[in-house]
Protein backbone atom coordinates (compact mmCIF):
# COMPACT_ATOMS: atom_id res chain seq x y z
CA UNK A 1 0.00 0.00 0.00
CA UNK A 2 1.14 3.56 -0.88
CA UNK A 3 0.71 4.70 2.96
CA UNK A 4 -0.46 8.14 2.21
CA UNK A 5 2.11 9.24 -0.40
CA UNK A 6 0.27 9.40 -3.12
CA UNK A 7 -2.04 12.03 -3.78
CA UNK A 8 -3.63 11.94 -7.09
CA UNK A 9 -4.31 8.86 -9.11
CA UNK A 10 -5.22 10.41 -12.69
CA UNK A 11 -6.83 6.98 -14.86
CA UNK A 12 -9.12 8.82 -16.43
CA UNK A 13 -10.46 8.34 -20.71
CA UNK A 14 -8.48 4.76 -20.95
CA UNK A 15 -10.06 1.62 -21.56
CA UNK A 16 -10.05 -0.02 -18.44
CA UNK A 17 -12.40 -2.66 -18.05
CA UNK A 18 -14.19 -5.16 -15.63
CA UNK A 19 -14.66 -4.04 -11.78
CA UNK A 20 -12.41 -1.45 -10.17
CA UNK A 21 -10.50 -2.80 -7.65
CA UNK A 22 -11.15 -2.21 -3.87
CA UNK A 23 -7.78 -1.29 -2.77
CA UNK A 24 -8.26 2.27 -4.47
CA UNK A 25 -10.64 2.91 -2.55
CA UNK A 26 -8.27 2.47 0.41
CA UNK A 27 -5.49 5.48 -1.23
CA UNK A 28 -5.44 7.62 1.98
CA UNK A 29 -6.40 10.86 1.40
CA UNK A 30 -5.83 10.85 -2.81
CA UNK A 31 -7.54 12.52 -4.92
CA UNK A 32 -8.91 9.77 -7.80
CA UNK A 33 -10.23 9.99 -11.27
CA UNK A 34 -11.62 7.13 -13.28
CA UNK A 35 -14.06 9.13 -15.90
CA UNK A 36 -14.12 8.03 -19.29
CA UNK A 37 -13.42 4.14 -18.59
CA UNK A 38 -15.19 0.87 -19.40
CA UNK A 39 -16.46 -0.47 -15.96
CA UNK A 40 -18.34 -3.35 -16.03
CA UNK A 41 -19.31 -6.23 -14.17
CA UNK A 42 -18.51 -10.01 -14.69
CA UNK A 43 -21.11 -10.16 -17.24
CA UNK A 44 -19.87 -7.24 -19.38
CA UNK A 45 -23.14 -5.77 -19.84
CA UNK A 46 -24.30 -3.52 -16.77
CA UNK A 47 -21.80 -0.91 -15.28
CA UNK A 48 -20.00 -2.36 -11.93
CA UNK A 49 -20.59 -0.68 -8.71
CA UNK A 50 -17.26 0.66 -7.56
CA UNK A 51 -16.07 -0.30 -4.09
CA UNK A 52 -18.41 1.03 -1.46
CA UNK A 53 -15.49 2.57 0.56
CA UNK A 54 -14.54 4.75 -3.16
CA UNK A 55 -17.81 5.94 -3.04
CA UNK A 56 -18.56 6.77 0.14
CA UNK A 57 -14.80 8.50 0.53
CA UNK A 58 -13.86 6.51 3.44
CA UNK A 59 -10.11 6.82 3.20
CA UNK A 60 -10.27 8.71 -0.56
CA UNK A 61 -10.62 12.64 -0.55
CA UNK A 62 -12.62 12.68 -3.96
CA UNK A 63 -13.41 10.42 -6.24
CA UNK A 64 -14.51 11.87 -10.12
CA UNK A 65 -17.25 9.25 -10.23
CA UNK A 66 -18.97 9.22 -6.71
CA UNK A 67 -22.03 11.20 -7.97
CA UNK A 68 -22.65 8.47 -10.78
CA UNK A 69 -25.08 6.43 -10.08
CA UNK A 70 -24.69 3.46 -11.71
CA UNK A 71 -21.40 3.62 -10.16
CA UNK A 72 -22.27 4.60 -6.40
CA UNK A 73 -26.15 3.98 -5.98
CA UNK A 74 -27.27 6.64 -3.87
CA UNK A 75 -29.56 3.97 -2.06
CA UNK A 76 -26.14 1.87 -1.10
CA UNK A 77 -24.70 4.98 -0.11
CA UNK A 78 -27.51 6.14 2.78
CA UNK A 79 -27.99 2.62 3.61
CA UNK A 80 -24.33 2.78 4.73
CA UNK A 81 -24.27 5.92 5.98
CA UNK A 82 -27.52 4.35 8.28
CA UNK A 83 -24.94 1.37 9.03
CA UNK A 84 -22.64 3.90 10.79
CA UNK A 85 -25.08 5.89 12.62
CA UNK A 86 -26.95 2.75 14.07
CA UNK A 87 -23.04 1.28 15.20
CA UNK A 88 -23.81 -2.13 12.61
CA UNK A 89 -20.55 -3.13 13.57
CA UNK A 90 -22.18 -4.59 17.42
CA UNK A 91 -25.76 -5.60 15.27
CA UNK A 92 -26.60 -9.23 16.31
CA UNK A 93 -26.56 -10.38 12.58
CA UNK A 94 -25.17 -8.65 10.07
CA UNK A 95 -25.53 -10.94 7.59
CA UNK A 96 -23.21 -13.22 6.03
CA UNK A 97 -19.85 -12.39 4.27
CA UNK A 98 -19.89 -16.05 1.95
CA UNK A 99 -23.65 -15.24 0.63
CA UNK A 100 -23.34 -11.88 -0.07
CA UNK A 101 -25.59 -10.61 2.46
CA UNK A 102 -23.64 -8.77 5.18
CA UNK A 103 -23.21 -5.01 5.26
CA UNK A 104 -21.72 -3.03 3.65
CA UNK A 105 -19.71 -5.48 1.64
CA UNK A 106 -17.38 -3.63 -0.93
CA UNK A 107 -19.24 -5.19 -4.23
CA UNK A 108 -22.06 -7.15 -2.98
CA UNK A 109 -26.13 -5.52 -3.76
CA UNK A 110 -27.28 -3.72 -1.57
CA UNK A 111 -30.83 -5.47 -2.24
CA UNK A 112 -29.02 -8.46 -0.48
CA UNK A 113 -27.80 -7.09 2.54
CA UNK A 114 -29.65 -8.41 5.65
CA UNK A 115 -32.62 -6.75 6.20
CA UNK A 116 -33.41 -5.04 2.71
CA UNK A 117 -35.75 -5.67 -0.02
CA UNK A 118 -35.63 -4.17 -3.14
CA UNK A 119 -38.20 -3.65 -5.66
CA UNK A 120 -38.23 -6.34 -8.94
CA UNK A 121 -35.68 -4.28 -10.60
CA UNK A 122 -33.48 -3.93 -7.75
CA UNK A 123 -33.26 -0.77 -8.04
CA UNK A 124 -34.56 0.84 -5.02
CA UNK A 125 -35.07 0.13 -1.48
CA UNK A 126 -38.62 -0.56 -0.72
CA UNK A 127 -38.26 -2.48 2.80
CA UNK A 128 -35.80 -2.20 5.74
CA UNK A 129 -36.33 -4.95 8.40
CA UNK A 130 -34.48 -5.11 11.34
CA UNK A 131 -36.21 -5.49 14.30
CA UNK A 132 -34.67 -6.82 17.08
CA UNK A 133 -31.24 -6.67 15.76
CA UNK A 134 -29.24 -4.97 18.46
CA UNK A 135 -28.95 -1.67 16.73
CA UNK A 136 -28.28 1.35 18.68
CA UNK A 137 -26.64 4.76 18.39
CA UNK A 138 -28.40 7.36 16.17
CA UNK A 139 -31.20 7.10 13.58
CA UNK A 140 -29.79 8.78 10.19
CA UNK A 141 -30.77 10.94 8.12
CA UNK A 142 -29.79 9.37 5.48
CA UNK A 143 -32.89 7.39 6.01
CA UNK A 144 -34.80 9.84 4.02
CA UNK A 145 -33.00 9.18 0.97
CA UNK A 146 -34.73 6.14 0.48
CA UNK A 147 -37.24 7.82 -1.35
CA UNK A 148 -39.03 4.32 -2.36
CA UNK A 149 -39.28 2.87 0.83
CA UNK A 150 -42.53 1.23 1.88
CA UNK A 151 -41.80 -0.87 5.46
CA UNK A 152 -39.14 0.60 8.12
CA UNK A 153 -39.19 -1.74 10.93
CA UNK A 154 -36.40 -0.75 13.32
CA UNK A 155 -37.99 -1.86 16.07
CA UNK A 156 -36.71 -3.64 19.81
CA UNK A 157 -33.76 -2.30 19.17
CA UNK A 158 -31.43 0.64 21.15
CA UNK A 159 -31.60 3.36 19.07
CA UNK A 160 -31.60 6.72 21.38
CA UNK A 161 -31.58 10.88 19.61
CA UNK A 162 -34.71 11.67 17.88
CA UNK A 163 -36.46 10.36 14.82
CA UNK A 164 -35.11 12.71 11.67
CA UNK A 165 -38.04 14.59 10.00
CA UNK A 166 -36.69 13.50 6.92
CA UNK A 167 -39.10 10.23 7.24
CA UNK A 168 -42.09 12.57 6.87
CA UNK A 169 -40.99 12.87 3.11
CA UNK A 170 -41.20 10.16 2.39
CA UNK A 171 -44.07 9.38 0.50
CA UNK A 172 -44.70 5.62 -0.47
CA UNK A 173 -44.03 4.73 3.20
CA UNK A 174 -46.37 2.58 4.31
CA UNK A 175 -45.83 0.89 7.60
CA UNK A 176 -43.20 2.50 9.89
CA UNK A 177 -42.41 0.92 13.17
CA UNK A 178 -40.12 2.29 15.52
CA UNK A 179 -41.21 0.89 19.18
CA UNK A 180 -39.36 -0.39 22.23
CA UNK A 181 -36.03 2.25 21.49
CA UNK A 182 -35.15 5.10 23.52
CA UNK A 183 -35.86 8.21 20.98
CA UNK A 184 -36.32 11.17 22.59
CA UNK A 185 -38.06 14.54 21.30
CA UNK A 186 -41.83 15.38 20.66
Amino acid sequence: MLDGSLKRLVLSNNSFSGTIPSEIGQLQGASVYLKDNRFYNSSATAPASAPLSLCMLNSVKEFDLENETTLCPPERNALSSFYESAKGAEWTDQGSETNGTKWVHEYASYCDWKGVTCDDDRNHVTQLQLSNNGLSGKLSNSVGELKFIEVLDLSDNDMKGSIPAGIGQLSNLKYLRLSYNAFTGA
